[in-house]
């Protein structure tokens, strides 16, 4: 069973995080951790984008990308992972995704990709997966619908890719074997900073309220609040003028970081 790791090696900010759906959580300043289980959601706070290889891969169409700068810089990114032989959880992980696509289409639109990388590259050639994305990948119906690759690519590549998304296990020999992989999501949005890991396995509607919390881009995507608008400086002026005893209202920027790793499951 792999155990995935969060060992995207920053000093980062983690956030302590409740199993609910309400998501309040206190941050927690520590190091990264080395071996973790994951459970319902973990974010991670920090510039992870930076640690994100800008390497070459393949996608289901044939065409070369890069992986950073084509696919995850300036979107939401929801990252799983797979291999077209998988007779045990990747069909299913799949088939949620499908779901979880058109439900994100809603809040998102375009601006969040879905990317799924293929975990034993050596057999999945870009016919491969392009057979294989048919399967799940229905074609867009509106506009709105997010992109939703399939990916390939050299195995050291795809190799370096997995340990710096920290989707391994540090025994080598289960991590080469693809049967052993996790059911989980690396969800993500480099211009917020915030990144998180969670188990396919709360379903799609769940994963959606999730992904919104994390990823979201406002926080009226994130949690349903309006950002508290600045007040005028008119309306404080006057505020001022009419009580000498009354300090002006403060306009300072005010922020919120609540913050949100899966059970793994084998084959």
């Amino acid at each position: 069973m792999m155990r995935i790791h969060l060992a995207l090696t920053l000093a980062v900010a983690l956030a302590a995080l409740v199993a609910s759906d309400a998501c309040q959580a206190q941050d927690a300043v520590g190091p990264p951790a080395g071996a973790a289980t994951v459970s319902p959601l973990t974010m991670m706070r920090n510039p992870i984008g930076d640690r994100i290889p800008d390497v070459d891969v393949v996608d289901d169409a044939g065409r070369e990308v890069r992986f950073f700068t084509d696919l995850v810089k300036d979107r939401a990114v929801v990252i799983s992972f797979f291999y077209t032989n998988c007779r045990g959880t990747c069909p299913g992980t799949n088939l949620v995704l499908a779901e979880l696509r058109q439900i994100l289409a809603r809040d998102f639109g375009k601006s969040v990709r879905l990317i799924s990388i293929s975990i034993e590259p050596e057999k999945d050639d870009v016919p491969a997966i392009a057979e294989y994305a048919a399967q799940f990948r229905t074609e867009a119906t509106d506009a709105d619908t997010p992109e939703w690759v399939f990916l390939t690519g050299e195995p050291e590549t795809i190799r370096t890719l997995r340990r710096k998304l920290g989707y391994y296990d540090i025994d080598d020999e289960v991590d080469r074997d693809p049967t052993q992989h996790a059911a989980a999501l690396i969800v993500g949005n480099q211009a917020t900073g915030r990144w998180g890991i969670m188990p396919v396995g709360l379903g799609a509607e769940r994963l959606a309220s999730k992904v919104r919390t994390l990823a979201g881009w406002t926080s009226v995507q994130r949690y349903g609040v309006a950002d508290r608008p600045a007040e005028p400086q008119g309306d404080r002026a006057g505020a001022a003028a009419a009580s000498d005893s009354e300090p002006p209202i403060s306009t300072a920027p005010t922020g919120t970081t609540p913050a949100a790793t899966a059970a793994p499951t084998t084959e």
